[in-house]
């Protein structure tokens, strides 16, 4: 047992001198910064490259959001145009309803004074044929006087 709390001693020690050396070698490090210059350039211009792509995309967003809000106001406007055209179709669908409603009056109308109209023409043929008579007669009449 007291060889293996050696040991165990040793590794112990054997620990601590890593733990000085990589402690020793982290100080050394922090004050003194080994700096990759190519790296460090690399990083930089990734970095750049990265703000530009931003830079980018966020013109590219409001280009899309105003792009976005003119449609959106276009598709406004064309629904209230739309609706304005609802109103006037209905509106001449009712005055072409009303309009072929007075046209079918005035086709009855004329039909009437049509049919009037020649029963007027039967009785003033009538009428003439009647005269026509009559003045025969009277020319009899007055043949047979003389």
């Amino acid at each position: 047992m007291y060889d293996q709390l050696r040991i165990l001693e040793k590794m112990v020690l054997d620990i601590k001198k890593q733990y000085q050396l990589v402690s020793a070698e982290l100080s050394s490090l922090k004050q003194n910064p080994v700096t990759n210059t190519q790296e460090l350039a690399a990083l930089k211009t990734k970095l750049d490259t990265t703000y530009t792509e931003r830079d980018g995309a966020k013109k590219q967003l409001n280009d899309l959001d105003k792009r976005y809000q003119n449609l959106a106001e276009a598709h406004h406007m064309i629904g209230e145009e739309q609706d304005k055209l609802q109103k006037q179709i209905s509106q001449l669908q009712q005055q072409n309803s009303e309009l072929q409603q007075h046209n079918n009056e005035l086709k009855q109308q004329y039909n009437d004074i049509k049919q009037q109209n020649s029963e007027l023409q039967k009785k003033n043929q009538l009428a003439a044929e009647r005269t026509q008579v009559v003045l025969q007669r009277l020319t009899r009449i007055d043949q047979a006087e003389s």
